[in-house]
């Protein structure tokens, strides 16, 4: 048997993120608009920057992360600043 690259584990956390990336995407998106959010920026922020922390992330899956932590930093300046506090 060859040795793998990645354990499956790594596999298996690949997946798991791809689909935290997918609920996050929808969440902020709804979230950014949302007069009355149902969580603060703060908490999506701290979030994705657990994802952006993960090791093995694919070339994809940082690109999404970084995007989402745009939209984040492009809200209202206040928000900007609630968000960064975290």
């Amino acid at each position: 048997m060859e040795p793998q690259p990645h354990p499956p584990s790594a596999a298996y956390e690949l997946l798991l993120i791809d689909a935290d990336l997918g609920h996050l995407q929808r969440a902020i998106a709804l979230e950014v608009v949302a007069r009355n959010p149902v969580l603060p920026l703060t908490y999506w922020r701290r979030r994705v920057t657990q994802i952006l922390q993960t090791r093995h992330l694919l070339p994809a899956q940082l690109a999404v992360a970084r995007a989402l932590v745009d939209l984040i930093e492009s809200t209202s300046p206040s928000e900007r600043l609630l968000a960064k506090a975290s």
